[in-house]
């Protein structure tokens, strides 16, 4: 950790600089964590949330508030939109959404730019049912965005909610609040994801697709301008994954060498300047798994050790040091997921622990010890 003056300077910020356990006796095995609002599911399916609550953000009511009284919030999971059950969730600035074991959608939270997908644009504490009664096999509800993603079984790429940029990829910039079938491309997709008013989908190929608003170059295309259908990331790469945050990118190759674009603090490549090119993360680290937040991404290698490079507070590295390229999270845990957001990171330890880090502003960290 940083010394003693930097370790309090960091609790008064309400800002835990390595990971702190959640105040729970509830086992999980699956996360998601949005902006300021952290999730976790039990194996049964169970959705459990803390941090910022405005507009239902938590599929739940709460009486606690933070920010001299002004959002609510909840410092400890509380069971989000009951009795419902998941397979799988994904948070997003202000909505979150989950699958069930059919594959069908379901969101909450705010719903004004019509990110619920339920055909209106309305706010909702209870999780309604995304239009068209589609089965999904993935979903994506980026953590910094307002914007959702989905994938169906044929290869297929969905998104709802506003687009701006043409975040929705469908070649128009109008919002959606029904699911509009993102353009095809020449490949079927294996993934896809959500960020900041823009998506990035992988194909069969292992070719990266993005699209939409192409601040600090986070399309990857090599010029710059938004595009309003999928334009294929430059380089000739071939990914065996993707992760897109709100601001960066990145992908895993098939060798488990991490590449980012966008962002210059959150590229991992010593530099710090935006890229609108895939970089090489630098440190010859080999990853299995990349989770990218708002401005900064994590990666876990084969014996759950996590690697976290971007803004100071929210890597991890017991610290309040920038990090350009990789810095190893403080205290030696070992993780089998971990999910990087827009103000905290959370994971569950090898052991079945849940912790976080990052600004506890809001709760997101889980943690109770924070003036309102």
């Amino acid at each position: 950790c940083g010394g003693s003056g930097d370790r309090l300077t960091a609790l008064e910020q309400h800002i835990y600089l390595e990971p702190t356990v959640v105040g729970t006796t509830l086992a999980f095995d699956r996360v998601a964590v949005g902006f300021a609002a952290s999730c976790m599911l039990t194996a049964g399916g169970e959705a459990w949330c803390w941090g910022n609550n405005s507009d239902g953000l938590l599929g739940a009511s709460t009486t606690r508030f933070c920010s001299a009284g002004s959002v609510p919030c909840s410092f400890e999971p509380v069971r989000a939109v009951p009795p419902r059950t998941f397979t799988s969730l994904s948070m997003a600035q202000l909505h979150g959404c989950g699958l069930d074991a059919a594959g069908l959608a379901w969101c909450w939270g705010f719903g004004v730019g019509g990110q619920l997908g339920d055909g209106g644009f309305a706010n909702s504490t209870a999780a309604v049912a995304v239009s068209g009664g589609r089965a999904y096999v993935q979903l994506d509800a980026g953590r910094a965005s307002r914007l959702s993603c989905a994938l169906d079984a044929t290869g297929t790429a969905w998104c709802w909610g506003p687009a701006g940029g043409g975040a929705l990829g469908n070649g128009t910039t109008d919002t959606s609040r029904v699911p509009v079938q993102v353009s095809a491309v020449a490949q079927l997709f294996v993934s896809v994801g959500a960020g900041d008013e823009h998506g990035c989908a992988l194909d069969t190929a292992g070719e990266a697709w993005c699209w939409g608003r192409n601040t600090y170059g986070k399309l990857g295309r090599g010029v710059s301008g938004a595009v309003l259908v999928p334009s294929a990331v430059a380089g000739a790469h071939r990914f065996s994954a993707l992760a897109v945050g709100g601001v960066v990118n990145c992908a895993l190759d098939s060798a488990g060498a991490a590449w980012c674009w966008g962002f210059g603090a959150s590229l991992g490549d010593g530099v710090g300047q935006h890229r609108d090119l895939p970089t090489a993360v630098s440190g010859g680290h080999v990853f299995v798994s990349l989770s990218a937040g708002y401005q900064h991404a994590c990666g876990l290698k084969a014996d759950g050790a996590a690697w976290c490079w971007g803004p100071a507070t929210l890597v991890g590295g017991g610290d309040e040091v920038e990090r350009t390229v990789p810095v190893a999270v403080a205290g030696g845990h070992r993780f089998g997921v971990l999910k990087a957001g827009g103000v905290a990171t959370c994971g569950i330890t090898l052991a079945g622990t849940p912790m976080c880090w990052g600004f506890n502003t809001h709760g997101s960290v889980g943690q109770p010890n924070v003036a309102p």
